[in-house]
């Protein structure tokens, strides 16, 4: 909460400025998502905050005009100015519930309280920045797929190969260069075995970014040969699989109690047996692709299947936990809930992820 509360009173802050209707969608998007993400607190005066909050930001979004040009530009400061910073709303809010001191005290992205509340637990702020950098650098590097996916060798998107994996090479260096960069930017928390792990992570980060291919921009590689640009993929994402072996924050946080005590509290870090999953929703036309030829339906995707819709022809498929799109010369992935959208002679058609796994998606399709 007191990310997207700062990211949504930086908004505030530019509402003075000529300020892109675009950048504030996206931002109250990226807001809106995340507070969809949250699991009720249980607290029913912070759970109905998010619930305002949510309602007034999905109302801002309906109302954003279409551009920026002119009077736009100036409509959209008037609509944040009227949803107000939320900052002293937030603080209210923990002033007038003490189930919330703790959390708001310790979490990374908010300010400490001063004077600090009274605490059971052996969790510190550093310890939980420890925590919760070194679970999202872990996530980061084993949530990067392989670049050589055998859905390529299905001759409907064959095509797209040399393009994902000259995208991939160009943006590989830039993860790690990233993951770095946080790790580093780290305060030493005092305790050996925290600030010795990060020490040698940031050496192997160090060491990977420099085996990891330089800085060459995509179009380099589409003038070597096809082989020789899959072993270099497959090369460097053995780096980056090397990375992920490290061991685990848990595995380093069990050696002490108050970083066991941060581990289990870091909003990044999962819990030692994260619950399974929910089932996905049931598609309403199943996997009848047929039923998207009148430009709408929901289908459930798995392996690669042509979907025609409104006359135009598709190729979809899920790998990995990605929503696979092709379409004559384009190509799109998703992955977790979004949006891609295909312009052609007939018009325009979206496809919306409703919900996914490894395996499969349930998705929207609709023509504008």
């Amino acid at each position: 909460m007191c990310t997207q509360v700062a990211s949504l009173d930086g908004l505030i802050t530019e509402a003075g400025k000529e300020i892109e209707p675009y950048h504030v969608s996206s931002v109250v998007g990226e807001a809106l998502a995340t507070l969809s993400e949250l699991d009720p607190s249980g607290i029913a005066s912070a759970d109905a905050y998010v619930e305002a909050l949510t309602g007034r930001l999905e109302r801002l979004r309906d109302d954003l005009p279409d551009d920026g040009e002119g009077s736009a530009a100036s409509r959209v400061g008037e609509k944040l100015t009227d949803l107000g910073p939320q900052e002293p709303e937030l603080v209210a809010l923990t002033e007038t519930t003490p189930e919330l001191a703790v959390s708001v005290h310790l979490a990374p992205g908010c300010s400490p309280l001063h004077p600090p509340p009274s605490m059971s637990t052996e969790a510190t702020r550093a310890l939980m920045e420890w925590a919760n950098t070194m679970c999202v650098t872990l996530t980061t590097l084993t949530d990067q797929p392989a670049p050589i996916d055998p859905l390529f060798e299905d001759s409907r998107f064959a095509q797209f190969e040399p393009y994902h994996l000259a995208s991939y090479l160009d943006e590989v260096r830039g993860v790690v260069t990233h993951v770095r960069e946080s790790v580093a930017a780290m305060a030493e928390t005092g305790l050996d075995v925290a600030d010795s792990y990060r020490a040698e992570l940031l050496t192997a980060l160090g060491q990977a970014v420099e085996d990891l291919p330089g800085d060459h921009g995509p179009f380099h590689y589409h003038d070597l040969p096809a082989a020789e640009v899959r072993e270099e993929a497959k090369r460097a994402h053995g780096v980056v699989e090397e990375l992920a072996q490290r061991p685990a924050p848990s595995d380093v946080a069990r050696r002490h109690p108050g970083l066991a005590a941060a581990h289990d509290l870091a909003p990044r870090c999962q819990p030692s047996a994260p619950p399974s999953p929910d089932p996905l929703p049931a598609a309403k036309d199943g996997t009848n692709v047929a039923a998207c030829a009148d430009g709408r339906c929901q289908i459930e995707i798995s392996d690669p299947v042509d979907v025609t819709v409104a006359g135009a022809r598709f190729t979809v498929a899920v790998s990995e936990g990605r929503l696979w799109l092709a379409q004559d010369s384009g190509f799109i992935q998703l992955r977790g809930p979004g949006t891609a959208r295909f312009g052609h002679s007939g018009g325009t058609t979206v496809f919306s992820v409703v919900a996914s796994d490894d395996t499969t998606a349930v998705v929207d399709v609709t023509t504008e």
